[in-house]
């Protein structure tokens, strides 16, 4: 594994910890419309780079904790780098449905189609979704292909695509399961705007 003496789930515990602190202030600063675009490229580095070690960490520890088993081990690199990023989207989504909350016309309906305003809360969401349902389902297939062991065949290859393939999906489904939840939140709370685009301007 990456990291010899990184065997502590306390090491695990901290870096969690530097994610949620840096993806809470990144949320906050965006709610309040105080992110610029050097801010937002600074807070993806640092939870990118934790996760980057959580993924080492998490992965060392339950390889070590289990008389080095690899199948263990890459399980806990998956789940340390992915699981960071996936949490730090969902909780920028949270961020983003009070920001349209507060601010309902940086999404509108006009006529058949949804006119979003600009926002860095967005594009964290779309890249820490991208990036962490991506490198879910590279993990998973490498989890896949240690457990398959060398076993061949065509139903073997498939399990091991899978889990890529099925991430790729949600991967584009995602952002369209958003907006429906941030449209429904805003028609329940009278707040949707709704322009004809047929009335004149």
């Amino acid at each position: 594994m990456a990291i010899e003496t990184w065997d502590s789930p306390y090491i695990v515990i901290w870096l969690c910890l530097g994610v949620l602190a840096t993806v809470l202030t990144y949320g906050t600063r965006g709610y309040s419309g105080k992110l610029n675009g050097l801010e937002a490229a600074f807070y993806g580095v640092v939870i990118g780079g934790l996760a980057i070690l959580d993924g080492a960490a998490l992965g060392q520890t339950m390889y070590d904790k289990t008389a080095k088993y690899d199948i263990w081990g890459s399980l806990g690199t998956m789940l340390g780098l992915s699981g960071p990023l996936i949490v730090s989207g969902l909780i920028l989504i949270v961020f983003y449905r009070n920001r349209v909350v507060k601010h309902p016309n940086e999404v509108v309906i006009k006529g058949e189609a949804l006119e979003i305003s600009g926002s860095y809360l967005l594009s964290g969401i779309t890249t820490f979704m991208m990036y962490g349902l991506i490198l879910a389902g590279i993990g998973t297939g490498n989890l896949v292909v240690n457990i398959v062991g060398d076993r061949k065949g065509a139903i073997y290859a498939l399990y091991m695509f899978m889990p890529i393939i099925i991430a790729i999906w949600v991967m584009t489904k995602y952002s369209k399961w958003m907006f429906k939840y941030i449209v429904w939140v805003l028609r329940r709370k009278g707040l949707l705007q709704v322009v004809d685009e047929n009335d004149p301007e």
